[in-house]
């Protein structure tokens, strides 16, 4: 990637949520958390795609203060910049009123309700919040999970890290007074296991995911505990994906395409002989529409 297309790409983070759920409704075979996603608006990028909380990384974010308030020294010489998990914060707390930050909050509904629409509007209003409450932002609870990056096909490009953070608090502790969906960016909250959230996606319940979050989830459902996530992931290693798309076919129902990630044997830089780590997609006016993931034996079918 030359260092044009670099400056070309916005600096952006995404939250993982991942709450526990009481030991009496975790169903047999089903994991014993749920994850927050939020389906976006009509209008704009992702348009009507369940997500995770994110966005593009704010001026506020690079804030030296926060490394001052943090005490903050970087994990190791691979991590994102502090601002990257600043800003994963903020925007989930902005999008869905989750406040990950020590300790908890003790701020009632409605001052959530008014410090949401004050970060919306000047993201430097989050420091202002934690300050004004003696609260810090949780980033050592944040694993980074993954790193993204648009194709050079569409029109707005991105780099995204994704994090994922496990809640200290169960699921039931949140009220839908207290955690929604914004109305503006966002126009829907639901909490779902990684199984309730591919089966939501077959039933054509969850209109669209997008590729890193449907990757995302598959890289979830084989823990069924939210005690080994963040232990297993933080001991991963992390490349950075950048799909490589080839059309396969053209019919009535779009574009059929296969994305080729890092690790596959067709891939053009990251090479694995005999392997395989693909998207198979379809594209068309509707948006995007994931049909299977594989990796390796392991196939995950979304829609036939």
């Amino acid at each position: 990637m030359t260092p044009e297309e670099k400056a070309a790409l916005r600096d952006s983070s995404t939250l993982i949520i991942a709450a526990p759920i009481s030991k009496s409704k975790v169903q047999p075979g089903k994991a014993n958390y749920k994850i927050l996603f939020l389906q976006r608006s009509r209008i704009g990028t992702s348009a009507s795609a369940h997500v995770f909380p994110g966005g593009n990384v704010d001026k506020a974010d690079h804030d030296p203060r926060w490394a001052t308030l943090l005490n903050y020294k970087p994990k190791g010489p691979n991590d994102p910049p502090l601002h990257n998990a600043i800003c994963a914060i903020r925007e989930a707390f902005e999008e869905s009123g989750v406040l990950v930050c020590d300790p908890p909050t003790e701020l009632s509904n409605d001052e959530i309700r008014i410090w949401r629409e004050k970060v919306h509007n000047d993201g430097r209003e989050f420091y202002n919040l934690c300050t004004s409450h003696n609260l810090k932002p949780s980033v050592d609870r944040l694993t980074h999970f993954s790193s993204w990056i648009t194709p050079p096909v569409e029109p707005k490009r991105f780099h995204t890290q994704f994090y994922l953070t496990v809640l200290p608090w169960s699921r039931d502790s949140f009220s839908d007074s207290r955690v929604f969906a914004d109305g503006k960016e966002t126009t829907r909250l639901d909490w779902f296991t990684p199984e309730e959230a591919l089966e939501a996606y077959r039933k054509h319940s969850i209109q669209t995911f997008m590729p890193p979050q449907f990757v995302s989830i598959a890289h979830l459902l084989p823990f069924k505990k939210h005690e080994d996530l963040q232990q297993h992931f933080a001991t991963r290693e992390i490349m950075t994906i950048m799909p490589e798309f080839q059309m396969v076919s053209q019919d009535d129902n779009g574009i059929h395409l296969i994305g080729v990630l890092p690790g596959d044997e067709e891939h053009s830089v990251d090479i694995k002989k005999d392997h395989r780590h693909r998207l198979h997609i379809t594209k068309n006016k509707k948006g995007m529409s994931v049909k299977s993931y594989i990796h390796g034996p392991n196939e995950i079918k979304a829609r036939l």
